[in-house]
């Protein structure tokens, strides 16, 4: 890949692009104020005419835009371009557009730099076997089946074969199959191509292999059971990425009866973030193990690591945090990805920072 530059948009013609999830999405083909014409295929071409805001910036090779290739697919796949540019208009387009025009202000002219996520998969061979956090999470449970399962030793288990509400049935081998009824709180994350579990080869041979489904006895001892101890050790809100159902997401409370709602992680890759001042902190980028990495500005990128401990609410188009703005710059930004460790010790300073906090306001006359 040739080196990073900022380049125009009349040069952008023929230029490959690619989507957050690292898909192809074809070359430009046309610009024009409003949105960028890409056609992908050789033959039967496929059109997607992309609004030029959702444009993150060209990497010296590609041209990157924030949206996965199923939200392109399904929002701007047409054959003919748009008769009414209004249909892009909707709330989070327009704060997106407000917001780069302020980070960059010769958007208009210039395509920005764009500067890849220290540990995002570059969809490329590796050596070594990736960890949870470095994951995006892209699916819901149902459309995972089909796709290879590894487990923590890096060995095959097979191919998704089906999903319950407590489990995934992975089938191994082509004749005599092996079936594997695994728990879903042992799946650690989706990589795009393989489902990774937190469980041995060997482990889950010799605790899930059978013939036939788990009984609902079982399901209320041994598999329930097991959920709730690892969720005791490590509570939902830090793990809960992989489990794209009922049980993860983060927290958001309905206008209408002021109950409690559970959103998967999924849904709020690309929603704004605003710190407990009400500071704009930027987009979320990705959803990693036990944190969110936010991007902030286009010509100067800031890359946040924020525990999702720090997240208080959603409300479908802003994700909330607890902690104020100047604390998120000063611990939050990372050159590159923090350990594990590292972010649970931001999760713990930032839990005292807002108990200190809070014993000032209860001291205020």
């Amino acid at each position: 890949m040739s080196s990073s530059i900022i380049i125009s948009w009349d040069e952008s013609a023929d230029k490959k692009v690619k989507s957050s999830d690292d898909k192809d999405l074809g070359k430009v083909q046309n610009v024009t104020k409003d949105y960028i014409q890409t056609k992908e295929g050789a033959v039967l071409k496929k059109s997607y005419f992309i609004p030029k805001y959702y444009v993150q910036g060209y990497d010296g090779d590609s041209i990157w835009v924030s949206l996965r290739k199923d939200d392109v697919k399904e929002r701007f796949e047409r054959e003919n371009p748009p008769e009414d540019i209004s249909e892009f208009e909707t709330p989070d387009y327009m704060q997106r557009r407000e917001s780069i025009k302020k980070q960059y202000p010769e958007f208009d002219n210039n395509i920005p730099r764009y500067t890849p996520i220290p540990g995002a998969s570059s969809g490329g061979a590796t050596t070594t076997v990736a960890t949870p956090s470095t994951t995006r999470v892209n699916v819901p449970w149902e459309k995972v089946k089909g796709k290879k399962v590894k487990s923590s030793d890096d060995k095959d288990l097979g191919k998704v074969e089906d999903t319950a509400p407590h489990y995934v049935e992975v089938k191994e081998g082509l004749i005599g199959k092996k079936s594997y009824f695994i728990p879903k709180h042992n799946i650690n994350y989706f990589d795009g191509d393989n489902l990774h579990t937190s469980l041995t080869k060997d482990e889950i041979k010799s605790k899930y292999e059978r013939d036939s489904p788990p009984s609902e006895s079982e399901i209320q001892t041994q598999y329930l059971e097991q959920k709730n101890k690892i969720e005791s050790e490590q509570p939902q809100s830090l793990h809960g990425v992989p489990f794209m159902a009922s049980e993860s997401g983060v927290t958001s409370r309905s206008d209408l009866t002021g109950e409690e709602l559970n959103i998967e992680w999924a849904e709020v890759i690309h929603k704004h973030v605003r710190a407990a001042d009400n500071v704009d902190m930027g987009d979320v980028e990705r959803v990693g193990n036990e944190f969110i990495v936010v991007r902030q500005g286009v010509a100067k990128v800031h890359l946040y690591y924020i525990p999702k401990v720090c997240i208080s609410n959603y409300d479908g188009s802003s994700l909330y945090l607890n902690v104020p703005s100047d604390f998120v710059r000063s611990r939050f930004e990372k050159e590159s990805e923090p350990t594990t460790e590292e972010i649970r010790a931001l999760a713990e300073e930032a839990g005292e920072g807002k108990g200190r906090d809070a014993a000032k306001e209860e001291d205020k006359p």
